[in-house]
Order: C-alpha cells, then sequence, then structure tokens
C-alpha cells in the first residue's frame, strides 16, 4: 500500500473507531492553506482535534512522538486557530490516534487513542 493511501485508509480507521465511541465526527481532512487537521469531532460538547499516524509495526518509532515534532506541532496548532476562528468552541483539545497494521496489509491490528496531548 502507497504511503498516502495507507495514510487515507488510517484515517478512516480512526473516523470509525471515534463513531464507535460515540463521537460525531464534524469534518476530515479539513485544511486551512497547507495545514491539515485529519479529523475534527465533537465529544461531549468538546471540540477535539485529532492527528492520525498510521504505522506498519515494522516502521513503528512511536507516532505519538513524531505527532509531536515541533513542525507538524505548529502546523497543527494553526490550523486548529483557524478553525476556532471560523467555529467558535469553548472547550477543546487536541489527540492523536495511532493505527498499527502488519506491513503491506489493510488490516489495524492495534488502535491507541492518546487523549488531550497538550499541543499548545
Amino acid at each position: 500500500m502507497v504511503t498516502k493511501d495507507r495514510g487515507r485508509w488510517g484515517e478512516g480507521v480512526a473516523m470509525r473507531f471515534l463513531q464507535r465511541k460515540s463521537y460525531d465526527v464534524l469534518a476530515r481532512n479539513w485544511r486551512s492553506g497547507h495545514d491539515e487537521i485529519d479529523i475534527i469531532a465533537e465529544d461531549d460538547g468538546v471540540l477535539v482535534f485529532v492527528e492520525v499516524k498510521t504505522r506498519s509495526f515494522s516502521d513503528v518509532i512511536g507516532a505519538y512522538g513524531a505527532a509531536r515534532a515541533a513542525r507538524k506541532k505548529k502546523a497543527l496548532c494553526r490550523a486548529r486557530d483557524a478553525f476556532l476562528k471560523i467555529y467558535s468552541a469553548l472547550t477543546y483539545r487536541m489527540d492523536v490516534i495511532e493505527v498499527l497494521t502488519p506491513k503491506s496489509t489493510n488490516r489495524a491490528d492495534k488502535i491507541i487513542h492518546f487523549e488531550n496531548v497538550g499541543f499548545s
């Protein structure tokens, strides 16, 4: 599976995971300029901005840490701030979802949801 396709597939897995947890998915791949938020959802009145990392088990180096890389973190915050200028929310948080899969398959073996990761 091509990396971009794997990423989009993982976002679909994460979206269904959130829906099973009773989140209301509001947007997927929301863009502001070059910045993008993979999933925007609502969880009991809290707006949730979700970064999805899809990795094969052989590639795993800690997607949660990779999502927090300085450049990526700034891009996520810019996109979040742009969204909040259009749609106000009193309460929001940033989450990261890791989708772990065997190499070259489209089967999610493990989904890890990090809530409120504290991006500034």
